[in-house]
């Protein structure tokens, strides 16, 4: 059983989440588009959606998105960017993977399901159990998985750093909002993918540069669920005042560089 609640492991995080977590690079979407032949007809799932990071790139692409993620303020979030974009074939939708059964006829048939940095926190069988009957025949479902600056396996000093600093502030176990605490998924996410109903696995991976400021880095570790602002509670000034600080000294240019990598594991019906 997880040691968290859906509705209140992001709490506090979605204008940070919109704004400091890194876009998905274009040759993500065009991946997907091209691997599960998408056009003007398909219908795409974007499960555990956030404010829309896949649901608003993709929509161009196709006749409907439906967003679904378990908190109204990302779904909030979500609907204020799509209107700025004037982009009006989303449907958001309040719900999570543990309901899809429930809610298989409000959501409806699939060409593409897709769960982008959201699959660890959720029951991986279940979840791809029943998605499967959702998903045409000729369609498919994607996970994507890409690199943070906040890492259990931290790969330089300036995330070294990072990583000391929260555990100094909030302890060693991992929060996952403000009434739980995080516990990593049983399975590795291409075995969970490959013991599933669906066939056929592929993976492919796409390096990036990024380059971060001390404002942004601050900004992407408040839409996260073990340092956000409500988690932080009332340590957050002094929490955000000491780790400004150390980054400094860390990197006095204040630019700091990562080759990231973004993961898309792709099945079929």
């Amino acid at each position: 059983m997880p040691n968290w609640e859906t509705d209140n492991i992001f709490a506090g995080t979605a204008w940070y989440y919109a704004r400091y977590r890194p876009d998905y690079p274009e040759q993500v979407i065009r991946l997907l588009v091209d691997k599960f032949s998408l056009n003007k007809k398909s219908r795409v799932l974007d499960l555990g959606c956030g404010p829309g990071k896949i649901a608003l790139r993709i929509a161009s692409f196709i006749y409907e998105v439906i967003a679904l993620d378990p908190l109204d303020e990302m779904l909030q979030e979500g609907k204020h960017l799509a209107a700025t974009n004037n982009i009006s074939n989303i449907r958001w939708l309040k719900g999570e993977s543990g309901k899809l059964s429930s809610m298989a006829c409000e959501i409806g048939e699939l060409d593409l399901a897709v769960i982008a940095t959201a699959f660890h926190w959720m029951d991986q069988e279940q979840t791809l159990h029943d998605l499967y009957p959702m998903v045409k025949s000729s369609g498919g479902l994607a996970l994507i998985a890409t690199d943070s600056p906040k890492t259990d396996f931290p790969d330089t000093p300036w995330k070294i750093l990072i990583n000391d600093t929260v555990k100094s502030w909030l302890g060693e176990i991992r929060k996952a909002g403000t009434r739980g605490t995080y516990n990593g998924p049983k399975k590795r996410f291409a075995a969970a993918l490959a013991d599933s109903e669906f066939h056929g696995l592929e993976t492919v991976s796409f390096k990036e540069d990024r380059t971060w400021t001390i404002d942004t880095l601050i900004g992407y570790l408040y839409s996260t669920s073990s340092t956000s602002i409500p988690v932080l509670g009332d340590k957050k000034e002094r929490f955000e005042k000491d780790l400004r600080q150390r980054l400094a000294a860390c990197e006095p240019a204040g630019l700091f560089k990562e080759e990231a990598i973004t993961e898309v594991m792709m099945v079929w019906k």
